[in-house]
């Protein structure tokens, strides 16, 4: 009987989980560059065969069976969202791979593919409530002059000379970025940045997230219906526990 409640358990933790990544992801569907996250499940029992005893014999739990489920891991979807043009002069969006480089206030860096630019107080190219973009050699300044901004994001002055270049960076092959708050990332420690290739940045326009609200409603539905079926069974559970301590009480 307690193992069906710690099937039951397992079930709803998941669930609640699931609920959780989901919405976010609908909390973040404006966020421009935003990607979204999707929970992968696997069950227990394939988790404790991964585990072997001494000398790898023998699996744990070899001959048993369990219906009950864990989170295996959060995945971040990597897709390219659509990209939709504002006007705005500073506004950017990188059509294929990479993420521009924000420096942060504590000097960190992080990755986004929000374009969505302003000039702060000293002239610098910058991205709201995080740092500066970095260009070739640190963050860019461009101060009140004109400028144009070339496909792969080279810039130019009103004399048609490069004054710099917008860094676009991707990670090496099979390294997973540190997703945080706000569609920012940043490289696991110890990892380098490459160089992107192939794409082209669109001037005035942003990238919107990633995120098929329709799909998304329909994970969050199906995911409140599974947690909806676990707090029943919980409660059928529990109910038939309370009758045999009875019944055996009475005996």
């Amino acid at each position: 009987m307690f193992s069906g409640f710690y099937t039951i358990a397992s079930g709803l933790l998941t669930r609640q989980k699931e609920i959780d990544v989901v919405g976010n992801n609908l909390v973040n569907n404006q966020t421009a560059g935003y990607r979204a996250d999707r929970l992968i499940i696997s069950p227990f029992q394939q988790e404790l065969l991964t585990r072997q005893e001494a000398y790898g014999k023998q699996a744990l739990g070899q001959g048993r069976t369990s219906t009950a489920a864990v989170v295996d891991d959060v995945v971040t979807l990597y897709h390219t969202g659509s990209i939709k043009s504002t006007g705005r002069a500073l506004d950017l969006a990188i059509n294929g791979p990479g993420f521009f480089n924000i420096q942060g206030e504590n000097g960190q860096v992080y990755l986004t593919r929000n374009g969505g630019f302003d000039l702060d107080e000293e002239g610098y190219l910058a991205l709201p409530g995080v740092g500066r973009v970095l260009g070739d050699d640190g963050p860019i300044q461009l101060g009140g002059e004109e400028f144009t901004i070339g496909s792969v994001g080279e810039i130019y002055n009103e004399r048609a000379r490069r004054t710099d270049g917008i860094r676009i960076t991707e990670p090496p092959e099979n390294v997973q970025l540190l997703k945080l708050d706000n569609g920012m990332f940043q490289f696991p420690e110890g990892v380098r940045a490459q160089l992107a290739g192939g794409y082209s940045l669109v001037p005035q326009s942003l990238e919107l997230s990633n995120v098929d609200v329709n799909q998304e409603l329909t994970y969050l539905m199906e995911a409140q219906r599974a947690f909806q079926a676990c707090s029943s069974a919980l409660q059928i559970a529990d109910e038939m526990n309370r009758k045999a301590a009875s019944q055996i009480a009475a005996l």
